[in-house]
């Protein structure tokens, strides 16, 4: 399903749409045929009845989740902004250092960045985050604990390096939390199931270029909804793909990496 999101965002959004038309209105074309057109009022007002109420919480679940997709995505591009924000406060303040061991310590950084960008920004990165960009932290860490401070600027510039370490351990836990934040896939079910029964309730009206064009709405609508909230749980690739961009300038502009 998340192969879509390879495609460019229009085309991924039109195919959802079409896929979606195609899913409520050939059944409803083929099906209804088949159909006996002898329908007491009675059964209609049953079956509209039924259709509103499963389209009542049909909605409320996509509005529900497309919320919480969304609510995750905006958390998430914030703690990576914090993240990068807690990595120019160290290279800032390791450029303040004057001491011999600021290159090493500069190199770790840029070593820890490196390993986030190229093994924690993949669908199979696991929990807790890669080994590469854990042992870079270690590393840098260590680094700092062991900095020998010889003037009143170097304890106070140790300790706030000292402290920032902790918030950025914090920041990238919270980045691979909400990373691997996807939707369980009982919605699918749900989300597929609601459609099917809502497309299924048209077959007891005729079939009609206005009951067709309907159903075409109403089919394109649920599919763009669906791969909107499949683009906002994948932060990692399609069209609504965390930017990192702010990690690559942090190592070009601050650390002067290639």
């Amino acid at each position: 399903m998340a192969a879509i999101l390879q495609l460019p965002g229009w085309l991924g959004g039109i195919l959802a749409m079409l896929a979606t038309i195609a899913a409520s209105v050939l059944p409803f074309v083929l099906v209804r045929g088949w159909l006996s057109d002898e329908l007491t009022t009675r059964t209609r007002d049953v079956v509209e009845t039924v259709a509103v109420r499963i389209g009542t919480v049909h909605g409320l679940i996509l509005a529900l989740v497309f919320a919480e997709a969304q609510s995750a995505h905006t958390s998430l591009q914030q703690d990576v902004s914090k993240e990068v924000a807690t990595i120019e406060h160290i290279a800032l303040q390791l450029d303040q250092w004057n001491g011999s061991e600021e290159d090493a310590l500069r190199q770790q950084l840029a070593a820890y960045i490196a390993a986030v960008l190229q093994s924690e920004w993949q669908p199979s990165t696991r929990l807790s985050g890669s080994r590469e960009a854990a042992r870079a932290y270690n590393n840098l860490d260590a680094g700092i604990l062991n900095l020998k401070a010889e003037t009143p600027q170097q304890q106070s510039l140790r300790g706030r390096m000292i402290a920032n370490m902790d918030d950025l351990q914090d920041h990238r836990k919270a980045r691979l939390s909400l990373f691997h934040r996807g939707l369980p896939s009982l919605f699918w079910w749900m989300a597929l199931t609601g459609f099917g029964i809502i497309a299924g309730c048209f077959l007891v009206f005729p079939v009609t270029p206005v009951h067709i064009v309907i159903l075409s709405i109403y089919g394109a609508y649920t599919g763009l909804a669906l791969y909107f909230i499949l683009a906002l749980s994948h932060p990692y690739a399609g069209p609504a793909a965390i930017d990192t961009s702010a990690y690559t300038m942090v190592l070009k502009d601050e650390l002067k990496t290639p």
